[in-house]
């Protein structure tokens, strides 16, 4: 496995760039607008907001696995891959975000019709994935912090 040097070299980077705390904060801040969004579709039944809301999930869909990516190798190079409970809890949950995201986003590609007021089956399943995945960066943000602000 590449020391930290090697990977900083492999990739161009300069010593002091990391780019997982720039990423992080797509996913981090669109799936709790994405569900928030789609709860004031709820209460309101106004279009836009569903649409705000797919939108956002979308975009943090896209996000999840770039973030991801950039985690593991922040992790490689600062942390030297040690594994911890706190990197373990995030290496999970981000696997278990975009388990969540990506079939909210393809849902509702597949059944665009599944958010119509009142919401049937399918539309209470996308809700879930957008509650989950919001709950999900709760905690992942959560355990990012305890490694900042130790």
């Amino acid at each position: 496995m590449p020391n930290s040097g090697e990977w900083r070299s492999r990739l161009s980077l300069p010593e002091n760039f990391y780019a997982h705390p720039i990423f992080v904060h797509f996913p981090q801040g669109l799936f709790p607008v994405a569900f928030a969004s789609f709860l004031l579709y709820l209460a309101t039944g106004s279009p836009d907001f569903e649409t705000g809301a797919f939108v956002a999930a979308g975009f943090g869909a896209a996000a999840a696995p770039v973030t991801t990516l950039t985690g593991f190798i922040d992790w490689k190079v600062r942390y030297k891959g040690t594994m911890t409970p706190v990197f373990r809890i995030k290496i999970i949950g981000a696997f278990v975000l975009i388990a969540l995201s990506i079939p909210a986003v393809l849902l509702r590609l597949s059944s665009p019709h599944a958010t119509v007021l009142p919401l049937s089956g399918t539309g209470w399943i996308y809700a879930a994935l957008l509650a989950g995945s919001a709950g999900t960066c709760v905690v992942l943000g959560h355990y990012g912090g305890k490694l900042v602000f130790h």
